[in-house]
């Protein structure tokens, strides 16, 4: 144990490594970077990032930084599978160029947060944590990545991230504001895809979402709107209702259509992906997040609806954590971690004061969009967040264009807040509908009409 800990500790202050030679990976323009991060109360939490700077002028673009959520999710996914500058090759093995990476013009610092999610760890074992300890962890990432990143600290900065990253992004946002006294950060704004913003407004719109997608029987409608909802199902608060009423039973099997019914939870108008024994370990620890149960032997052979094994067997192989100066001594990464999502303190079950402060108060620029068939936290949810935070509407919800389609819908708030929808993507936007979400990234950083 001693050696162990020894061997933590002396990679704990190692620099940043510039990644030369990552295997299958195509000839690229621009520096990237992986490396530790040392923060918590007890220096205990090793946070493992990797940095790619911009294709087009580092110097100037802005700098986001991106969080995936779960809780307990890693953001590589995301950087190899959405947005990032590759995708892995469905062969686990190689990589190839994604057209609509969004380091196209900024550059883009993925946190693997917290301690314990992907190649993150803790140097004594404990990986307890939750919301605010996170948030602090990240800003001393944060912290750590501008003192050895100095050239970055003047760039317009931004807090990005998806699905818990509705909870993570304006909690970080906020902590970035309070402590501008002990660190400045040049925060512009924040972006969140597919954000789990509010717990009750999350339960309350998707029982909406599927009954508006002829998912839920329309007798049985009826008659919950009238002994549940005071036949008001648009104001009915189904989260509050009681799992041992007939109106919690109703809401309990509503939302167990979503996610044991044999639909994609991640995209409703997707396949289902079976294509092996492997367990969707994403859909397992959501399942359980939500009805606080394994789910049964029979809807996970029937849902795993991810395929995530090449992004799980690239970052395994032993070029690969190599090249990325991950530690011997680490086991497997994976996608999740279920010793995460299932400690992980959930303290904050709405963000609206939050995002309130950074948008009106500190008048920084905010993004809420969401494909429009996910079901894991959809788009009616941030929808209606939007418009509840009670900012005057600036600009009504419009349609926009992506190479001669509908790419989706949007709308604006005040001067700052836009809420947008990506047609026909789900949970993950950029994997689903990449032209469209570098469009609307582009718009919102640069301040191009939608």
């Amino acid at each position: 144990m001693l050696q162990l800990l020894l061997v933590f500790g002396l990679f704990a202050f190692c620099n940043a490594a510039l990644i030369t030679d990552l295997p299958g990976q195509p000839p690229v323009n621009f520096k990237q970077y992986s490396g530790y991060y040392n923060v918590g109360a007890k220096k205990n939490h090793m946070l493992h990032y990797w940095f790619v700077e911009s294709q087009n002028n580092p110097a100037k673009d802005p700098v986001l930084v991106w969080l995936t959520g779960g809780p307990g999710c890693s953001g590589l996914s995301a950087l190899l599978t959405e947005w990032g500058p590759f995708n892995v090759n469905s062969d686990g093995a190689s990589l190839s160029i994604n057209p609509y990476s969004w380091n196209k013009n900024a550059s883009i610092l993925t946190l693997e947060s917290p301690a314990g999610v992907g190649y993150s760890y803790s140097i004594d074992g404990d990986v307890s944590t939750g919301d605010d300890q996170s948030a602090s962890e990240n800003w001393e990432a944060l912290v750590a990545f501008f003192n050895e990143f100095p050239q970055y600290k003047s760039n317009d900065f931004y807090v990005t991230g998806e699905s818990y990253g509705g909870i993570y992004v304006p909690m970080l946002t906020q902590t970035i504001l309070d402590r501008q006294g002990q660190f400045n950060i040049n925060i512009k704004g924040f972006a969140i895809g597919n954000g789990c913003v509010s717990a009750n407004e999350g339960t309350d719109s998707l029982i909406l979402f599927l009954h508006a997608h002829g998912i839920l029987d329309e007798t049985q409608w009826q008659k919950v709107k009238s002994q549940c909802c005071a036949n008001n199902t648009d104001d009915c608060a189904f989260h509050s209702f009681s799992t041992l009423s007939y109106c919690g039973e109703f809401a309990f099997a509503a939302q167990n259509t979503a996610w044991g019914g044999g639909l994609n939870p991640y995209n409703m108008y997707a396949n289902c992906y079976q294509g092996g024994s492997d367990l969707p370990l994403r859909f397992k620890l959501d399942y359980q997040r939500r009805f606080n149960r394994e789910p049964e032997p029979e809807i996970l052979s029937s849902v795993p609806c991810l395929n995530e094994n090449p992004v799980t067997d690239y970052l395994n192989k032993p070029l690969v954590r190599k090249a990325l100066g991950i530690p011997s001594s680490l086991g497997r990464w994976e996608i999740c971690s279920n010793v995460i999502s299932n400690t992980y303190k959930r303290q904050y079950g709405d963000m609206t004061s939050r995002v309130l402060n950074a948008v009106v108060n500190k008048n920084l620029k905010g993004m809420l969009y969401n494909g429009d068939v996910d079901l894991a936290c959809n788009a009616l949810m941030g929808q209606r967040f939007s418009h509840n935070l009670g900012i005057p509407l600036q600009k009504k919800k419009a349609r926009y264009m992506v190479q001669g389609q509908v790419g989706g819908y949007h709308t604006q708030y005040g001067n700052n807040l836009h809420f947008v929808t990506v047609r026909g993507a789900g949970h993950m936007v950029p994997t689903d509908k990449p032209a469209v979400a570098d469009h609307i990234i582009q718009s919102f950083l640069f301040n191009k009409a939608f």
